[in-house]
């Protein structure tokens, strides 16, 4: 059993101890881009359902003198996308001589450390799904360019997918020479990079590091999304690409944490938990976005 050992000021006598540095997944992503239904206590089980839609080819176009004329029936459709909430956990095990010896506030930093590991594990379900769209934008050995999101925006309007549109992208795919970064250069040597230039998106990126909506897509980077030493695979959606069912401690949180004494070994467990289950809903809502990063 491994336990948290943190020698930092172990008594603090004669030492100056500092503001604890703690080092966090960037995490909580996903969750304001997707659908996301509780589960109603008594139940772990969350049914989404989804209705097809119905063509215009369906509707009955009365002639002349004949407003009577009624069309035969139409069959409306639905499935559910059924999901199992399932329990997602970390824990760690802190001595009372780590906890009490240590003037650095080491019980409320390992809470916070393993809350954002559980974070960071649901961005990571919900990115293993953004290759599982049908439709594709980009390409495995080209940089991202403005032409991408602007197909994937065309595919997502031509299937009536409602807005808002919401991009997640792994930080390669935006910054540096190989990502969209490169549409606001001043120079470029490229496909159609610099199609920006000029424009008040250089102005954004210089304050606020790159544009945070583009084409009409907020764009949200995150390292969980999956790829290889070459290229990754974020894509652009609609809310109702992707669904989520989770237990909610409250305010639409899904991470809770405890901690449970451990006597016998003088210590205390601290536990992270997150209940959830996240699966595709509408496939033709979302566009995958592959794309070269080195």
């Amino acid at each position: 059993m491994a336990v948290t050992d943190v020698g930092v000021a172990a008594g603090g006598l004669g030492k100056t101890v500092a503001a604890a540095i703690v080092q966090f997944n960037k995490a909580a992503v996903a969750p304001p881009t997707i659908t996301m239904v509780p589960a109603q206590k008594g139940t772990n089980t969350v049914a989404i359902p989804v209705y097809s839609k119905v063509g215009v080819g369906s509707v009955t176009n009365s002639a002349s003198g004949a407003e009577e004329t009624t069309g035969s029936a139409t069959s409306i459709t639905t499935a559910a996308v059924s999901l199992e909430v399932l329990r997602n956990n970390i824990f760690a095990q802190i001595t009372d001589l780590a906890a009490y010896g240590n003037s650095d506030a080491l019980m409320v930093n390992a809470g916070k450390v393993l809350g954002n590991a559980v974070a960071a594990e649901f961005d990571n379900h919900v990115c293993n799904l953004l290759d599982n769209f049908a439709t594709t934008a980009g390409a495995a050995t080209t940089t991202l360019s403005f032409n991408d999101i602007m197909d994937a925006v065309a595919n997502l309007i031509k299937n009536d997918a409602p807005r808002p549109y919401s991009a997640i992208l792994h930080p390669l795919q935006v910054f540096g020479s190989y990502g969209l970064t490169t549409e606001v250069a001043s120079t470029v040597t490229e496909q159609s990079k610099g199609a920006l230039s000029g424009g008040s998106a250089i102005g954004d990126q210089f304050r606020a590091g790159f544009v945070t909506a583009l084409g009409g897509v907020d764009i949200y980077t995150s390292p969980q999304v999956i790829g290889s030493s070459d290229h990754h695979t974020g894509a652009i959606f609609a809310k109702t690409a992707l669904g989520c069912g989770y237990i909610d401690f409250g305010g639409g949180n899904f991470i809770q944490l405890e901690t449970q004494r451990q006597a016998q070994e003088a210590a205390e467990d601290v536990v992270a938990n997150g209940y959830w289950a996240v699966a595709e809903t509408v496939d033709l809502h979302g566009v995958t976005l592959n794309t070269e990063t080195s």
